[in-house]
């Protein structure tokens, strides 16, 4: 797989491409609220590549702000780590209370799972690394701790990984699938290690609730397959009364148990649709995350998704 996709605002009308612009921005990463104080005669281009296991964009546009919002992540079934690398002007990056000031070189991580906002001043110019979640915490299991810090890319591992990321298309795009395959895995290991060499030097957490916020999730992700994982657990893991860790969760916008289940829902949605997981019926893969009454996620499923796991399942390819 080796599909590029171009949307370029000045083939849209002037009235209809800041809308253009909007949807653009969701095809090409994540469902986002997009939003400018000069829409009118707005100019935008993207260039975005998808390989096998990730996929690397160039995104130069005026000045707007795009927002990852509750309601986003709600729907979504895929996660993602996206490294945004700053080539032209500057640019913000908040999450988890936290805000990364990007110049020209320098690059910040971020997580489609959570809500974030990115400031983008008038032509900017940035490369962003879109990669499963999974692949980078199989590698790093506390990337997250990272999230919008900022990692100067002018000297030491942060330049190797700057360049690795300038230069990977060019390699990315041979046709030999296998070669393909390595060189995206060794431009994640690169990625893991650049992010390795700032945790317990420079990473800094915005406060302790998102510390603990971090935590939990990480290993509520961790043992969605245990039928026993439930709020209990996880506050008996993290060391925290379930009133406090609850309270912690509902500033989200969620409890314990609601996060628990749509997690569980987004495992099964994917591997729904991963070939590797063909050879299970749909109640192997409930089972295998979580769900232990069928009935349940049947309904569970069907609420949250708008369609059965059956449909869901046997849906058309549409995302390239």
């Amino acid at each position: 797989m080796n599909l590029l996709k171009r949307y370029d605002t000045t083939q849209i009308s002037q009235a209809n491409r800041f809308a253009y612009w909007s949807d653009a921005i969701c095809n090409s990463y994540v469902q986002l609220g997009c939003d400018a104080k000069n829409t009118s005669g707005f100019k935008g281009e993207i260039k975005v590549r998808r390989h096998s296991i990730l996929s690397i964009s160039e995104v130069s546009a005026m000045a707007h702000t795009a927002e990852r919002r509750k309601e986003d992540i709600r729907g979504a079934t895929d996660e993602f780590f996206l490294l945004s690398l700053q080539r032209k002007r500057s640019s913000r990056i908040t999450q988890f209370g936290k805000t990364a000031v990007l110049q020209p070189g320098d690059m910040a991580l971020y997580s489609s799972s959570d809500p974030y906002r990115l400031d983008l001043p008038d032509n900017f110019e940035k490369t962003v690394v879109q990669l499963p979640r999974e692949k980078l915490l199989a590698r790093l299991p506390n990337a997250a701790m990272l999230i919008a810090h900022r990692i100067d890319g002018q000297s030491g591992i942060g330049a190797l990984v700057r360049n690795s990321i300038l230069e990977f298309s060019k390699h990315a795009g041979d046709d030999n699938a296998t070669l393909q395959s390595m060189v995206q895995a060794t431009l994640i290991d690169l990625i893991a290690t650049g992010l390795a060499s700032e945790i317990g030097q420079k990473a800094e957490l915005s406060s302790p609730e998102q510390h603990v916020l971090m935590r939990a999730k990480n290993f509520v992700r961790s043992n969605l397959g245990h039928a026993e994982l439930d709020r209990n657990l996880v506050a008996n893991e993290i060391g925290m009364s379930l009133r406090r860790l609850n309270a912690v969760f509902t500033k989200e916008g969620y409890s314990i148990a609601e996060f628990i289940r749509s997690e569980r829902l987004k495992r099964v949605a994917i591997e729904l649709r991963d070939g590797r997981y063909a050879h299970l019926s749909i109640s192997e893969i409930a089972i295998r995350n979580g769900f232990s009454n069928l009935q349940h996620f049947s309904t569970l499923f069907r609420t949250t998704l708008g369609m059965t796991a059956k449909e869901y399942r046997n849906r058309p390819d549409t995302s390239h």
